[in-house]
């Protein structure tokens, strides 16, 4: 019976690589080779796994504050500060989204104050005029995202009624970095100042408010905790209406974040400038991705060192077994059949060590997601290191180890073919090479 081809390099595989015939020494480069994929091949998927869940948990807790679609209407050079809020909420484009179900469409402003303490100290920070009902959604969904991990069901996070998160005249919200760096607490009263009383007169007084600190706001996210206060829109920093800081305008919140092409084509269209959540973070985003490619480059390329290893597998067993390939050869195995059998020899090596190294990332990255240790120290926002899988990239990591595993297993197989099979008796011969037995 004629055994299939795959079948009999198998044998070759246990016989000359893994059994006690083949020599300690080819054994064991055989299995630090494995090994070495296997090792290359974890490394790589569990980091890029972990770097995703990273961006995962950036993303979710951005999209809770950050509203998916900002629109201003732009104003001249000339003009200060911009369109009227009352102005907005009368435009046609407003009222018909503040109709639509399930899209959350709020007003907005916001303003660059400087802030003065009790105590002397001085700092900025961006003011943002908010609707309660825009406070209530930031407030519940940042309590959601510190409480629990992404794609988890947070049961014990607190429920933010509208009541509690409304700001009265003269309150304010501040995030939690940006007081601790003034020593600013809760109930504690802040003076805001326009920022183009620096370029005051010496002696005239600039337009300034008295506010209340309400509570501290935590978000995780550097941008908003610290430089971020909000107020209740309409109700505070009415004197700096006409600052040039000044902006104000709508903001869109869709039921899928990633679905906010066509409503903001539409509303350039009407003469908005908006900006998407991906147009205003784009630097984060770029840096992120820029950060797992450099990862998955420097660890690609570590995977591809240890794969070489499989060149060196194959040329120890080919030079050892002379006289065996050229028995085969006499006996009417053809070169292009002997290339590939050997070259079938090393992509069962190869595959070993992938398979299990992308089994072994795998098991770890969805026992990261599954059960977050707590690793990382307090100075992290988050003390748990999260993974997420991405099939295509586990795809891609096994077409790309693939043909690296191709392309070390057929440069030392061509070699075969290069003798003659009398030629390779006579050289096993003359080497003494007896095949291994």
């Amino acid at each position: 019976m004629i055994r299939p081809p795959m079948a009999f390099a198998w044998d070759l595989f246990k016989h000359y690589l893994l059994s006690r015939r083949a020599g300690s020494l080819i054994r064991t480069v055989a299995w630090i080779s494995i090994a070495g994929v296997a090792i290359g091949v974890t490394a790589l998927v569990v980091v890029i796994s972990v770097m995703n869940g990273f961006n995962d948990q950036i993303r979710h807790r951005l999209l809770a504050v950050e509203p998916h679609l900002v629109a201003t209407r732009s104003v001249s050079p000339t003009e200060l500060g911009s369109m009227p809020t009352d102005q907005v909420r009368e435009t046609a484009d407003f009222k018909n989204l503040k109709a639509t179900p399930h899209i959350q469409t709020d007003l907005f402003e916001n303003q660059d104050v400087i802030l003065r303490t009790v105590d002397g100290n001085y700092g900025g920070a961006v003011a943002r005029g908010v609707e309660p009902e825009t406070l209530t959604y930031i407030l519940t969904e940042t309590r959601k995202a510190v409480v629990a991990p992404v794609n988890t069901t947070p049961l014990d996070a607190p429920i933010i009624s509208r009541e509690s998160s409304e700001l009265a005249k003269g309150e304010v919200m501040i995030g939690i970095d940006l007081a601790r760096s003034l020593g600013i607490f809760e109930g504690d009263t802040v003076t805001l100042i326009a920022p183009e009383a620096l370029l005051l007169p010496p002696g005239e007084a600039p337009p300034f408010e008295r506010v209340v600190v309400k509570s501290l706001i935590t978000t995780n996210l550097a941008d908003i905790d610290e430089k971020v206060l909000f107020y209740g829109r309409g109700r505070s920093l009415v004197t700096f209406r006409n600052s040039p800081s000044r902006s104000s305008g709508f903001e869109v919140r869709l039921p899928s974040p990633q679905d906010f092409q066509p409503l903001k084509t539409d509303l350039e269209k009407s003469g908005w400038r908006v900006e998407s959540w991906v147009d205003r973070n784009a630097s984060l985003f770029y840096a992120l991705k820029m950060e797992k490619f450099a990862m998955g480059i420097f660890l690609g390329l570590a995977g591809l060192v240890a794969s070489f290893s499989i060149v060196t597998v194959l040329v120890l067993l080919l030079t050892q077994k002379r006289k065996d390939i050229g028995l085969l050869m006499g006996l009417g195995l053809s070169p292009k059949k002997t290339k590939v059998l050997f070259i079938q020899v090393g992509l069962i090596l190869s595959s070993i060590g992938i398979g299990s190294g992308l089994i072994l990332g795998i098991v770890i990255s969805l026992l990261l997601d599954r059960f977050p240790i707590p690793l990382l120290p307090e100075v992290y926002y988050d003390a748990t290191i999260p993974a997420t899988i991405e099939p295509w990239f586990v795809v891609g990591i096994l077409i790309a180890a693939s043909g690296i595993a191709f392309m070390s297993a057929w440069i030392p197989a061509r070699q075969v073919t290069r003798e003659s099979p009398a030629e390779a008796l006579r050289g096993a011969l003359l080497s003494g090479g007896d095949g291994g037995n």
